[in-house]
């Protein structure tokens, strides 16, 4: 049952010391900053300055932040903490929630009195069922403002009294969605569009150690159900986990991805249940677009994803079609079970490992046996193989005909799968040679997702292979723009300048991407490459030696080389190092392109060419770099070479 009560007397403007609290649009600032607030964290503050003539008890604040459901102690102590944390970030000395031992905690900051707004609430909607309030101001707000509403819940429906609950809950979700929908859509026409958006990584805040493939699985996710709306510009997790630290401010987040707005999110898990938090926060002026909680169970935890990206597009969206909203929740499974199990394998598949890609082939073969019409599992199977090849852990004989395979049956259960045709142009590239094939496929993936940056980014440094220089370096900025701060974007952006001559520039941007991201190989491979360009052979060999280390994650090897080069010679460090590539490769396989690189380096012609062959003859992905790697230019003019180069041209 709803009903509207009238004439409800608020007061709506606090100041202590340099902060304002304005409880009527949910925001803190200090000195005019805004002031990050977790959802639990902001309602405590609100509650205790209300509160501010009294002691109010663990109990009360419980039953306050919390209202009929159950959380453990130190969830109260965690939101008190963070509290006390955000306040004295900005106010250090001053002591502003005191704990009153065995009673609880008062607000004991110095209120300015004078500064108190009070003001009429036109409309409180109550929902009697679930006992929650939603309170619309109406007079006297700023238009571009958008309220706080409370939690709802969601839930399994296995047991009668669950049942009543679930149908609760969604005819509660229901309702609070449409009605907020036409309240926002009609209120706060004037807000300005915004297009760009950042998911922060979720956040386990209640302690119970949750696998962190869920957790980013699930960010994954929702990054992709709004990544189908074309409106929205999504930055994909792996940046937005390269922006984000357990302690990092959203806001902070955002400004570094240049997003207008993020979503903020945690979670806790009580017994079988679960509450999720989330927020969508504007980033230049800090103000909160929506806030709610969530309650569910675990058989319900994706149905989280849907409420949220609803609300997020109706928030930034203007006029959000049927068809709109349906694209964003249509499901790629009904299988949760198998749904689990793909995004788990996402998160495993991102680690880019030969465990990473090991661990997420198991989760894809189970949400495929789970659901064989699962179109994205195939192609999760597809990238785990083509990642066996391109990242040099298998040759093409054991992993390229699973490859196709797969993404095959991807693009046949779901002809309009955009991340399936990416991954096909990359085996037409990288095996085929197939230059029309590639084309083809990246045009088709990219005409299918516009807004995800990957499909252009790999179509950028292809095109730049291929030796279609402005047509790449459009790609890669038109990827940069979508996400500027991917480091393989900006290394891609970086191999485009090496190759079109402009050596200084890609030297800068390469030593930034080595400041930013210390561990990540390719900037050093490439800055080996540039340094060789501009005859700086000691820096050169140099950074050749730290990506090797990086990416063998043993630098003892490489340490020998360095010493040999000390008490020796360059030309005896180099070849112990190719004969000790040459003993491994023996035992183990790794793409041959390496062992010629080193003896390239030494400009040892018989092995660069014999070890060329051998690259060539199984296929090596990383051979066709040859094309304008500088390291072999002493052997232009050579018969063998030449011909080696004319077996990789593209076919067109």
């Amino acid at each position: 049952m709803l009903r509207a009560v009238k004439h409800l007397q608020k007061q709506e403007l606090y100041q202590f010391d340099e902060f304002t609290l304005d409880v009527s649009s949910g925001f803190l600032s200090h000195s005019g900053e805004p002031v990050k607030l977790a959802p639990k964290v902001y309602n405590a503050l609100v509650y205790l300055i209300e509160n501010r003539d009294r002691i109010v008890s663990k109990d009360e604040l419980f039953a306050e932040l919390w209202p009929d459901t159950f959380v453990e102690d130190n969830a109260l102590s965690y939101t008190i903490s963070q509290l006390r944390k955000a306040l004295a970030i900005h106010e250090p000395e001053t002591v502003f929630i005191e704990t009153v031992p065995r009673r609880g905690f008062r607000f004991v900051g110095r209120l300015n009195e004078s500064s108190a707004i009070v003001r009429s609430a036109e409309h409180v909607i109550e929902r009697q069922t679930v006992e929650e309030i939603w309170i619309e101001e109406t007079d006297d707000r700023s238009p571009d403002e958008i309220a706080v509403r409370p939690a709802f819940v969601l839930s399994d429906g296995s047991s009668r009294s669950i049942s009543k609950l679930l149908a609760i809950g969604l005819v509660a979700a229901l309702l609070l969605l449409s009605v907020g929908a036409v309240w926002i859509t009609s209120r706060y026409p004037a807000i300005r569009p915004i297009k760009t958006v950042a998911v922060v990584p979720l956040q386990d805040i209640s302690g119970a150690n949750l696998d962190r493939s869920i957790l980013l699985g699930m960010t994954y996710a929702l990054i992709s159900q709004l990544g189908r709306s074309g409106e929205l510009v999504v930055r994909p997790l792996s940046s937005t986990i390269a922006a984000s630290s357990p302690d990092i401010d959203p806001l902070a987040v955002g400004k570094k991805l240049n997003v207008d707005t993020v979503v903020e999110w945690n979670l806790q898990k009580v017994n079988d249940r679960f509450r999720v938090n989330a927020r969508l926060i504007n980033v230049p002026d800090g103000r909160q677009l929506w806030n709610e909680s969530f309650d569910y169970t675990e058989a319900d935890l994706f149905k989280v994803q849907d409420t949220i990206s609803e609300l997020t597009a109706r928030a930034l969206i203007a006029n959000l079609s049927e068809a709109e909203s349906d694209r964003l929740h249509d499901r790629p499974t009904d299988n949760n079970d198998a749904y689990q199990a793909y995004l788990r394998g996402r998160y495993h598949w991102n680690q880019r490992t030969l465990e990473g890609f090991n661990t997420a082939r198991g989760f894809f073969e189970q949400a495929v046996s789970l659901d064989p019409k699962f179109a994205e599992a195939h192609n999760g199977l597809a990238d785990v193989h083509l990642g066996y090849y391109d990242y040099g852990y298998k040759p093409a004989s054991e992993s390229i005909h699973l490859a196709i395979a797969a993404v095959n049956r991807a693009t046949e259960l779901d002809p309009t799968l955009a991340d399936a045709y990416s991954t096909k142009a990359s085996i037409e590239f990288l095996y085929n040679r197939d230059w029309k094939a590639t084309e083809t496929n990246f045009k088709r993936a990219i005409e299918l997702a516009p807004n995800d940056p990957t499909p252009k980014l790999r179509f950028g440094w292809m095109l730049s292979v291929a030796g279609r220089i402005d047509e790449g370096s459009e790609q890669l900025r038109a990827a940069e723009k979508l996400d500027p701060t991917s480091n393989i974007g900006q290394a891609n952006i970086a191999y485009n300048l090496m190759v079109s001559g402009k050596l200084a520039e890609a030297e800068t941007r390469l030593r930034k991407l080595k400041t930013n991201a210390p561990n990540f190989s390719l900037a050093n491979w490439y800055l080996a490459t540039v340094y060789f360009l501009q005859d700086r052979p000691v820096e050169s060999l140099e950074e050749y030696l730290t990506a090797f280390s990086i990416d063998e994650g043993n630098s003892v090897q490489i340490d020998k080389i360095r010493t040999t080069m000390q008490n020796s010679s360059r030309e005896e460090a180099l070849r112990i190092w190719r004969e000790d590539l040459e003993s491994r490769y023996a035992k183990n396989y790794f793409p041959p392109s390496n062992i010629a690189l080193v003896a390239a380096l030494a400009k040892d012609r018989g092995k660069t060419i014999n070890w060329l062959r051998e690259a060539e003859r199984i296929r090596d992905p990383w051979l066709l770099q040859v094309l304008h790697d500088p390291e072999y230019r002493f052997l232009i003019g050579d018969p063998e070479f030449e011909q080696l180069l004319a077996s990789l041209k593209f076919e067109r």
